[in-house]
């Protein structure tokens, strides 16, 4: 799918260690061969040292980071500029889920969906109601902070108004929503960073 990290040099990770009889760690027990992903920092240095273009971006359903690279860089090699812009690590778990999948995932955390809808992940506080726009005044979105049990009960009781909760199930659409706001990097740039990229893995 990218370029980006099949390019990556690779480097041998060592773990399971074990401690002798004299209380003295052994070196490796076993050794894999891993994507040497420490080369992004230095990517994004170079990124960000420049006057780069971003623009907001809305992963529509179904959408795929490959199609997005496609549909604005015009070739699927460009899907690590996805990647780099939004600080993607895992393209499973960190790019937005749609649908059935959503729900299975959804499921498997919290046992089944009626569970994660019945069950409280915390409560919150509404310091700002939300005001919807007018002829004279610009819409203004609702603004709250996460609060304990004990302030949830004192506001239920004086401003229930100014309380809510939120259940499992709203706190995982509502991250996996925040997914869907991406930035892209203006194509312009693209074959340039891509250039920047060889030259980086010229020097490991």
């Amino acid at each position: 799918m990218s370029q980006y990290f099949v390019n990556l040099p690779t480097t041998y990770y060592k773990y399971d260690y074990i401690t002798n009889s004299a209380g003295n760690q052994i070196e490796k027990v076993h050794e894999k061969l891993v994507t040497d992903i420490t080369l992004r920092t230095r990517l994004n240095k170079t990124v960000k040292s420049k006057l780069l273009s971003y623009y907001k971006y809305n992963v529509g359903f179904n959408q795929r980071p490959d199609s997005i690279a496609h549909e604005y860089y015009g070739d699927v090699k460009y899907t690590w500029l996805v990647f780099l812009a939004n600080n993607i690590f895992d393209p499973i778990f960190d790019w937005p889920m749609f649908g059935d999948q959503f729900d299975s995932y959804v499921a498997s955390k919290y046992g089944s969906i009626t569970e994660a809808q019945n069950s409280v992940h915390h409560y919150e506080e509404i310091i700002q109601s939300f005001q919807p726009a007018t002829d004279t005044t610009p819409r203004i979105e609702e603004r709250s902070i996460e609060v304990d049990e004990l302030r949830f009960q004192g506001l239920q009781i004086l401003s229930p108004e100014k309380s809510k909760t939120i259940t499992n199930y709203q706190y995982e659409y509502d991250y996996n929503e925040k997914k869907k706001n991406i930035v892209l990097i203006e194509d312009i740039y693209a074959e340039e960073l891509q250039q920047n990229l060889r030259e980086l893995l010229k020097n490991v």
